[in-house]
């Protein structure tokens, strides 16, 4: 006797007693796609991300991380002899330079200063100042200020009242104040004052925020030869510049300056 089963054809049995089915899944297709979109879009964003982050160190956030990660280089103490080379501008050299800036190519040229600085200079050359300045302020700093240990001038131009520098120390450990206000005190090749920031204060001024490269060249009335070291870490969330205005003049904007004293 011979029995037939009566089959749709979707089913085979095998023998070995199994089933196969000639039925497949699409949806687990789907969703596989789906995931690999989404994994293919977060390793693009980490990527470009990445990328800004070493591209722009002088931004605070991104600061924050390569120093919490350790991939920042340690700034370089550098010595007369050996700083990187750049051209040497005069009070007067620098409002020249910067009075044409808008607010938006100022802020431009800062963050390319910074940059350059928190690289040791491996890319652009530093702008140094120059010249003769009264003192018009000098206190330490401290842990809100960008340079969190040292002492800071704040001195105006002998020959150009419309230009202010306010000189960073760092790491300068001495006890009573280095310098007398109304003293002067002169910037050039031994010292290469390298510009960090520049705020345009008003009535058309300037005020340039420098640090000397070669952390020599200061002789003090008061304490002698002064001992300067690169700092360990930057403070950029800090406010610039770092000293108050010996006028409380406000900013290019018309409000008052925030800046610690």
């Amino acid at each position: 006797m011979h029995v037939r089963f009566l089959s749709d054809g979707s089913e085979y049995r095998s023998y070995g007693g199994g089933n196969f089915s000639r039925k497949k899944e699409g949806g687990g297709i789907f969703w596989w796609a789906i995931l690999i979109t989404l994994l293919m879009g977060a390793a693009t964003f980490c990527w470009f991300f990445s990328i800004m982050v070493f591209a722009h160190p002088e931004k605070p956030f991104n600061y924050k991380i390569l120093a919490k990660f350790n991939k920042l280089d340690p700034l370089r103490p550098y010595t007369s002899y050996t700083v990187p080379t750049g051209k040497f501008l005069t009070a007067r050299d620098m409002l020249t330079e910067f009075f044409p800036y808008s607010s938006e190519q100022i802020a431009v040229r800062n963050d390319v200063l910074k940059r350059s600085y928190i690289r040791n200079h491996n890319h652009e050359q530093p702008t140094y100042i120059k010249g003769s300045f009264q003192i018009l302020s000098i206190r330490r700093l401290t842990p809100s200020d960008v340079v969190m240990k040292g002492w800071i001038v704040r001195a105006r131009a002998s020959d150009l009242e419309d230009v202010d520098v306010e000189i960073i120390m760092p790491g300068l450990t001495v006890e009573t104040e280095p310098f007398t206000v109304g003293e002067s005190i002169s910037l050039d090749q031994r010292q290469c004052a390298s510009a960090l920031h520049v705020q345009r204060m008003d009535a058309d001024r300037i005020c340039v925020t420098v640090v000397p490269l070669a952390y020599t060249g200061f002789v003090s009335k008061n304490a002698g030869t002064l001992v300067l070291t690169p700092p360990d870490r930057l403070n950029l969330d800090a406010y610039w510049p770092i000293t108050r205005d010996a006028a409380g003049s406000p900013n290019e904007s018309g409000q008052q300056v925030a800046v610690k004293s």
